[in-house]
């Protein structure tokens, strides 16, 4: 059975009702070309995109790894429309690849790993070996993706980001739904802000994370406000969305790896950290919140990310509150491919995520 996203209305606009003949490409012309060849899309009397018969190359602009990547991404066997594991099964499958990619980051990395609590909440002390004297009064907080529900401890974030800035990263391990929905993470999160605040001035500390992290980012950042607290000195937003209530155009076709045959909407994913909370409220969507005066912001994704309608909505937001914003979208790739520690792209991804992050905590005295 198809998807939801793709079933229409049964006004959809007329179609041929048999197939157009093809015709060799050497006898091809502009006439044979619009008299004769299939329609890759129709259109629903709405508006709405039904894709027919639409071929998508891999791009020869991404690096040879990338385009292994997604290859092999297209050829693995895609998951059932039907729902067969538990959350527990999902968690054990995730915690083991979570294990092995973090085992190869430490080869790659030379960091030191402290688990500690701050505020009462779990978090881990990222330190890279070549940390610098000058910076010690210097930190990035990193919060992790997982759909809300996943990756439990994870510092796979922090790991390359504190060897490449030479500053620690302390990654939050914040309470996960089910069993903790919004708006646990977020107090969470602030209990730690707090916390550092007693320790660190705001101005020498940024926040950063990718997917859920970067949602959970922008939500932090908006009841710190509320709070009055001081906000700190950037924010990495790396492919998130700030509206649960109005999904972004790249969310209806595409998924967490990009183009796929099967589409969950984000809203489903995420469905037991939301509960049955309002999805305008202005934490949970900070779309709905006033931005103006949040400190310069860094947004990361790719072309076929799901979060890019997401990442850059939140970005035209920023520039219409005067918020210093910078976007970068990298072609083809697909959500937060920055954490494949493979890829060319991740590398470069990478390097501009810590530049900019380790300029707005070091230029600040």
């Amino acid at each position: 059975m198809a998807h939801p996203a793709l079933l229409f209305a049964q006004d959809m606009l007329p179609r041929p009702e048999q197939p157009f003949k093809s015709i060799p490409m050497e006898k091809q012309n502009v006439s044979t070309l619009k008299t004769y060849q299939i329609p890759a899309i129709t259109f629903v009397r709405d508006g709405s995109a039904h894709i027919v018969d639409l071929t998508i190359p891999i791009p020869k602009t991404i690096s040879e790894e990338a385009q292994a990547m997604l290859t092999a991404a297209a050829m693995a066997p895609h998951p059932s429309p039907e729902p067969t594991q538990t959350v527990a099964d999902v968690r054990a499958a995730h915690a083991e690849m979570q294990a092995r990619l973090t085992e190869q980051l430490l080869r790659m990395y030379p960091v030191t790993v402290e688990k500690k609590s701050l505020g009462g909440v779990p978090v881990t002390l990222v330190t890279p070996t070549n940390a610098r004297a000058d910076l010690e009064d210097r930190l990035l907080i990193n919060l992790h993706g997982g759909a809300f529900f996943l990756g439990q401890g994870s510092i796979r974030e922090a790991i390359p980001i504190a060897a490449r800035t030479d500053i620690k990263v302390l990654a939050v391990d914040y309470r996960l739904a089910p069993e903790a929905p919004f708006p646990a993470a977020v107090d969470d999160t602030i209990a730690v802000y707090r916390e550092l605040l007693k320790d660190y001035r705001p101005q020498h500390l940024a926040l950063y994370g990718s997917s859920a992290g970067a949602i959970l980012s922008a939500q932090a950042l908006v009841r710190a406000r509320q709070l009055g607290l001081p906000l700190p000195a950037a924010l990495g937003f790396f492919s998130g969305t700030v509206d649960f209530a109005h999904p972004g155009d790249s969310e209806a076709f595409f998924s967490d790896e990009g183009l796929a045959p099967m589409v969950t909407p984000v809203a489903v994913v995420a469905h037991a950290y939301l509960g049955s909370h309002s999805l305008i409220d202005p934490i949970l969507s900070p779309a709905y919140a006033d931005v103006k005066g949040f400190p310069p912001v860094l947004l990361m994704g790719g072309s076929r990310d799901m979060f890019l309608s997401g990442t850059s909505n939140f970005h035209r937001q920023l520039l219409r509150a005067g918020v210093h914003a910078e976007l970068v979208v990298f072609d083809a790739m697909p959500h937060v491919h920055w954490q494949n520690p493979n890829l060319p792209e991740s590398n470069e991804a990478l390097d501009i995520q810590a530049g900019f992050l380790a300029e707005k905590v070091k230029g600040n005295s």
